[in-house]
């Protein structure tokens, strides 16, 4: 199956700006509000606000029909050009069932946001459609003092070009939130630190390509114990899985488990490679019990014991800024990755 690459924008386009999963523009309008400027004044876009965009988390909690309503809408609405979300949750797999396959599949367009949004990416890997992985209105959009270059070029990229392309490591990033609350934050720069660049294991001098499928880990767990909304093992053949972990951050044997369920189901016989993001190792102030440091490493012996013990030789790719830390790259769900290990390069 070749997937559907939906438009690229132009300027003055509308994108139709959505709250899938929580509500957190409405308990925190000046962040939300901030994010809808800069689509505006850095994208040179017109956000169209739907519905759910500002709903209260409970009215969202107790309407999945109706976040699914103004995603159905959305796609089908000639004027939209693309759809972001506001913000993550927990539980946007509720709406999944709501949503019309037949209309979405007739009306592809950009689909942006990540973490829960995973479960619509997964949705829309399934029809065909390539979605772009990250960047969501009160996080990257809304990002304290400026958006960070990186992500600016990673999101235009996305949004504008026909491809992504090479994408390159940053050389600091940041998991440190900043109090909403607070609104003199929104001029706060986050504390940045040194990254320490892609770490390649179990990669060979050669170039793998495959179409791309993943998202945020805890997610993708819930899904393969459902296992309602994954595409069929033979769909799986040759593709390449990306991961990161959200600010749950799960310990040492949840993300192992989580790799051996692939084992189990036969999956990482399906996979050429892993992509892993910069795991998130601070919320709110709130540190993993080994530190920051030894959760992130932790996480990576999680990943490559649990592919020894089921002889998964997977080239794994380390240290990618994509998911819960800043600043991000977008990527291109359900799109073609071409991974040079003897060149140490990715291109999307």
């Amino acid at each position: 199956m070749n997937p559907i690459k939906p438009s690229s924008l132009k300027p003055k386009d509308k994108v139709a700006i959505l709250s899938p999963s929580s509500g957190m523009p409405f308990l925190f309008p000046w962040v939300y509000e901030q994010g809808l400027s800069r689509i505006r004044s850095m994208f040179d876009l017109e956000p169209i606000e739907f519905p759910t965009a500002r709903k209260r988390s409970e009215f969202l909690a107790q309407n999945p029909k109706a976040r699914a309503d103004d995603i159905n809408q959305a796609f089908q609405d000639p004027s939209i050009k693309a759809i972001i979300s506001t913000i993550g949750g927990n539980d946007q797999i509720r709406i999944l069932p709501y949503l019309d396959q037949k209309a979405i599949s007739a009306n592809p367009k950009i689909f942006m946001g990540y973490s829960d949004a995973t479960n619509l990416h997964l949705f829309l890997w399934n029809l065909g459609i390539i979605s772009y992985y990250g960047g969501a209105v009160m996080t990257q959009f809304a990002m304290g003092k400026e958006m960070h270059p990186y992500t600016v070029d990673s999101i235009k990229k996305a949004l504008f070009q026909p491809q992504i392309g090479r994408v390159f490591a940053a050389p600091q990033y940041t998991d440190v939130d900043l109090d909403w609350k607070n609104k003199e934050n929104l001029h706060k720069d986050r504390p940045m630190y040194q990254s320490q660049g892609w770490r390649w294991t179990n990669a060979q001098d050669e170039i793998i390509e495959g179409r791309l499928w993943g998202g945020c880990l805890e997610v993708l767990e819930f899904h393969l114990s459902i296992r309602r909304f994954l595409p069929p093992l033979e769909h799986l053949e040759n593709t390449i899985l990306f991961i990161e972990t959200s600010e749950e951050m799960p310990s040492f044997g949840f993300v192992y488990r989580f790799i051996a369920l692939l084992g189990e189901f036969e999956m990482l016989k399906k996979f050429k490679a892993i992509l892993v993001g910069y795991p998130k190792a601070e919320f709110c102030g709130m540190l993993p019990p080994e530190g920051k440091e030894a959760f992130i490493l932790n996480q990576q012996n999680a990943i490559q014991d649990a592919l020894e013990n089921y002889n998964a030789r997977l080239p794994v790719i380390f240290n990618l800024n994509f998911g819960h830390t800043d600043p991000q790259m977008i990527i291109p769900s359900g799109g073609k990755v071409k991974i040079d290990c003897k060149a140490k390069t990715i291109e999307f």
